[in-house]
């Protein structure tokens, strides 16, 4: 086995058309043909099947994808730090994230330093983001639910935020600041999916309150929630940094001890000494010292790297 065969194989698998690798590698089809025919035969394997006019990989071959994604990773990473050794000046980062608001200011502060910096940016549940970091599929998440000490990823603590309920404005709650759990049990209330840290550190909250529970509705996205609060369907717990502007709706604090739970910033290990990646962590450095609390800026100096 030598690169030329296993980077055919890694293209055609990417790209699911020996064409468009063939293309995308700057030889002819047959070369690319003949380089995973070699692959296949040397060991005895078979890594594609033909469907129609397309390609798709058998079992083996997606287990083979898995490993040459991390492969070609991994030279890209090499890549990037010898040429931003010198000027980091352009890159593209793959960012997950549990919502805009947590990242945009963050990017924000990386491009008054790095204006040609590219991004990509995939919005889920913390769940959805840490799965695909530990796949690669993206470079760095911002995220809810981590805790600092899994060797296998760089994290570090951003900010610590605080779960209100977002009401119609005609709810009697609109009127008051502040709610307590123990008056939740007659309302209706709209909660995002399994997953998602608002909806456990909400339920954990009234668990540990000893109350009972009161009517739920399972909303998935964070803007259907809000649209369901503002047509009256119920009342959110929301985070106050996602809560947003909406004429339609009130913020009401819930009274101590008010639910919350800590984001962070995290990325594989070995991603975390890359040029574009160690900026994207000094820029979050940056933003979380201008949000935190005294309290948080001594929790978040342990967390940095040294």
């Amino acid at each position: 086995m030598n690169d030329a065969q296993l980077r055919c194989f890694h293209v055609a698998a990417t790209e699911e058309s020996i064409t468009r690798a063939a293309a995308r590698l700057g030889i002819s089809q047959p070369t690319v043909s003949a380089q995973i025919k070699i692959l296949e035969e040397g060991y005895g394997v078979q890594l594609f099947r033909r469907v129609g006019r397309r390609i798709e990989l058998t079992d083996f071959g997606a287990h083979l994808k898995v490993i040459t994604e991390r492969i070609y990773a991994a030279q890209e990473e090499a890549r990037e730090l010898l040429v931003g050794h010198q000027n980091l000046s352009k890159g593209h980062l793959r960012i997950g994230a549990v919502g805009p608001y947590h990242v945009l200011p963050i990017l924000q502060e990386l491009r008054i330093k790095y204006p040609d910096v590219t991004f990509s940016l995939r919005v889920g549940n913390s769940a959805a983001i840490f799965e695909a970091m530990a796949r690669y599929d993206i470079d760095i998440g911002i995220m809810a639910d981590l805790k600092p000490g899994d060797s296998r990823f760089h994290i570090q603590l951003l900010r610590r935020d605080e779960i209100a309920l977002l009401v119609q404005r005609d709810h009697p709650f609109a009127a008051r600041e502040m709610v307590s759990c123990s008056e939740l049990a007659n309302q209706t209330i709209i909660i995002r999916e399994q997953g998602s840290v608002t909806r456990s550190a909400f339920l954990n909250a009234l668990i540990a309150a000893d109350l009972s529970m009161p009517t739920f509705l399972d909303i998935e996205s964070r803007e259907a929630t809000k649209e369901a609060v503002a047509c009256g369907f119920g009342i959110a717990p929301v985070l106050r940094s996602e809560a947003g502007e909406d004429r339609r709706c009130a913020l009401v604090s819930i009274a101590p001890p008010t639910p919350s739970f800590d984001e962070y910033v995290a990325c594989s290990r070995d991603l975390v000494r890359t040029p574009l990646i160690k900026a994207f962590i000094e820029a979050a450095s940056t933003v979380c010292d201008r949000i935190a609390t005294p309290r948080q800026i001594a929790a978040h100096a342990t967390d940095r790297p040294r």
